[in-house]
């Protein structure tokens, strides 16, 4: 009995640690207006005491004008009781910190529930009013398999000077696996971890005091990774067997403009059980790894049983890459399940959409589930003779991999490792839309595991390149006398732009599609231009570029001084927005990907007419990337160029001045403009 149940437990370990981390990391990224209190109070007395200065204090002296700060807060989590509270104090200074009164508490549905939701103001008198409104149900996320809801209520007489407290208890619903509540019963034959927390330190405003503290399931092995801390506060485990943490005076997270995910800025503390033992987090990963692979292996079978799949598109004379691309389009020819809208009970029962077993039912069924679509190019790959493996990975949308950090569930994504020779490549063609060779930019240069059973490994992602994200755009405008620009603009979006603009239009109609891209070329031009579509074309083809033609009205972009008239060419940078204005920074700059931008720009001149002055040439240089524009005159018109390519997408805070000189170089010599003169003027000035 006692070996069944071992074995049991190595096949389903790192399945429920998936489950765990993600309820675990959920409720802990709560915003800072959702925090709450112990709730094991009952009536206002069991409120803490209020000090006089605590009601007195008018502005955060550590940093001045602040809208409001957190006095106080207290989370404990009973994992014995599988129990989380909270407590929040709140110091409101002015109208706009008013907002914390809004109280939104997450969870999610059949995997936790939240209870004893309790709230009050104190003014500044020291009277209370206690919170006994309604609280409100909402969905805030949706999916075919996964819910998000919030219970949402809102305290009472909040003012400038008040005080806000309130509470709430969320409770799991899943009890633990017995090897973690009774460990001395098993014998583990490696190790890994199973996530019960995280200690999210900095918030929104200014915290004063925290205090975290979990008591244990005392029979298990309590670990934690420290990320982004301050100096000097670390937990510490006291003797009741209670792990602890108090930190003091901790900034407000700084937004700033192109900041990296707030997942890798936030100081916290991530707390885990340890099941077994594992020397370090290479071998933690390495034996994920393994695990995957070996649980992978029966669902994609041997290559044996492609062979008719493959020998139907592979032809003998073809290429490497010739035969990649015809796996890869057969692949993506398969029905994508996980892009359609979720179905009611019946319509699945009448579409009999059966389970895929195996990556060969994948080919009889003709549709797939997710990953589904990447485990068949990979078995086809196989097939064909190429070395083939997934790989998981931690999409950098919203977070880095953190190699220290033993928690499987940081892998939110698949994709596709392959070798030919000497060289590496990743795909992942589970993305619709996604064209052969890009990856989907959140999977690029993201860190995760490539699962082989004989040579797992840690790895990271192709590096994306600005020649993958480039828009260009083209006008021939003509110029009246008037000032008014009127022409004809092809947009050309490729790569990593296509595919982002496939993917947010996605489920829209014509109309809807249309509508997304007169409003995006509008916002490039001056305020009261019109553009309207005329024909667009690939919006389906993923290896083609996305193109599209419009007619563009431009009333008021010229500005008339006299006998003269300046011209801006440079149209559609007009109302771009001023990047990096600010002399400091206390992020990393990060953009999604590099990126380039072409223009060239026709603007045929009125009679009448003649140039005066045109913008100089540009050629700036710098690590970060580069800027060229050109301004030439032929017969009665002017013809710009102009190329901008951002070639990194994470820059160093200590680098920022000289990022920051670089786009200014470029907004300088974008908004240099032509200067036009009635030809009286330039005859009499001849003369």
């Amino acid at each position: 009995m006692e070996a069944k149940i071992r074995r049991k437990i190595m096949r389903c370990k790192f399945r429920y640690g998936f489950l765990v981390a993600w309820s675990a990391v959920f409720v802990s990224l709560a915003p800072i207006r959702n925090a709450a209190a112990r709730g094991r109070q009952t009536d206002a007395e069991d409120w803490p005491p209020i000090k006089p200065e605590e009601l007195a204090v008018k502005d955060n002296p550590a940093s001045p004008g602040s809208s409001a700060m957190i006095l106080y807060r207290d989370v404990h989590t009973d994992d014995v009781a599988r129990v989380r509270t909270e407590y929040f104090r709140i110091k409101i200074f002015t109208d706009a910190g008013q907002k914390y009164a809004d109280v939104e508490i997450p969870w999610v549905p059949k995997v936790t529930e939240v209870s004893d939701i309790r709230g009050r103001t104190v003014s500044p008198d020291g009277t209370a009013a206690d919170f006994n409104g309604e609280v409100f149900d909402k969905t805030v996320v949706k999916s075919r398999r996964f819910r998000v809801e919030v219970k949402a209520f809102t305290l009472p007489a909040v003012q400038k000077g008040s005080v806000i407290e309130y509470s709430y208890r969320v409770r799991w619903r899943e009890e633990w696996p017995d090897y973690l509540v009774h460990p001395g019963l098993y014998v583990f034959q490696e190790g890994w971890a199973v996530p019960t927390e995280v200690w999210d330190v900095d918030q929104d405003i200014f915290v004063r005091k925290e205090h975290f503290s979990i008591r244990p399931l005392p029979q298990a092995t309590l670990g934690w990774t420290v990320l982004r801390m301050p100096v000097g506060a670390n937990p510490r485990r006291e003797a009741d067997g209670t792990t602890q943490l108090d930190v003091e005076n901790i900034p407000a997270v700084q937004e700033e403009e192109f900041m990296p995910p707030e997942g890798t800025v936030k100081c916290r503390v991530a707390l885990y059980y340890v099941v077994g033992a594992f020397s370090s987090a290479d071998a933690y990963w390495g034996e994920l790894a393994k695990h995957r692979a070996e649980a992978l292996e029966k669902y994609l079978g041997k290559p044996k049983a492609m062979e008719n799949e493959v020998s139907s598109l592979i032809s003998p004379g073809d290429s490497v890459e010739t035969k990649l691309r015809k796996l890869y389009n057969r692949v993506q020819q398969v029905r994508f399940l996980s892009y359609e809208n979720a179905k009611t009970a019946q319509e699945e029962k009448r579409e009999d959409v059966k389970q895929n077993k195996k990556v060969s039912d994948v080919l009889k069924h003709e549709y797939a589930a997710a990953n589904e679509v990447n485990l068949l190019f990979v078995a086809l790959a196989r097939a064909v003779g190429f070395e083939a493996d997934p790989v998981f990975v931690t999409q950098r949308a919203t977070r880095y991999f953190t190699k220290e950090l033993p928690f499987e569930g940081q892998l939110d994504a698949m994709v596709v490792w392959l070798r030919t020779g000497q060289s590496d490549y990743y795909f992942d063609p589970a993305t619709l839309d996604c064209p052969f060779g890009l990856l989907p930019w959140e999977e690029s240069a993201a860190r995760g595991i490539k699962v082989d059973v004989e040579r797992p490994a840690l790895i990271t992602t192709t590096l994306p390149k600005s020649s993958d994200a480039v828009v260009e755009r083209k006008a021939s405008l003509i110029l009246d006398a008037e000032g008014k620009l009127e022409g004809k603009m092809t947009v050309s979006y490729t790569g990593q732009e296509a595919l982002e603009r496939r993917i947010s239009n996605r489920n829209k109609d014509d109309t809807g599609r249309r509508k997304a891209l007169e409003d995006e070329v509008r916002g490039w031009l001056p305020a009261g231009s019109s553009a309207d579509l005329k024909s667009v074309a690939h919006w389906d083809e993923s290896d083609e570029a996305l193109s599209a033609e419009f007619t563009v009205k431009i009333p008021s972009a010229t500005t008339a001084t006299g006998h003269r008239m300046l011209v801006p060419l440079e149209i559609c940078e007009i109302n771009g927005k001023q990047f990096f204005k600010s002399a400091t920074r206390v992020h990393d700059v990060y953009f999604d990907y590099p990126y380039e931008e072409s223009d060239e720009v026709t603007v045929q001149i009125p009679a009448g007419y003649a140039v005066e002055g045109l913008p100089k040439p540009q050629n700036v240089r710098s690590p970060f990337g580069s800027y060229e524009m050109s301004v030439v005159q032929e017969g009665g018109s002017v013809h710009l160029k102009r190329r901008v390519a951002v070639q990194q997408f994470y820059i160093p805070v200590n680098d920022y001045s000289r990022l920051r000189s670089f786009f200014s170089s470029v907004r300088v010599g974008d908004e240099e403009q032509m200067v036009l003169q009635t030809k009286a003027t330039e005859q009499a000035q001849a003369r």
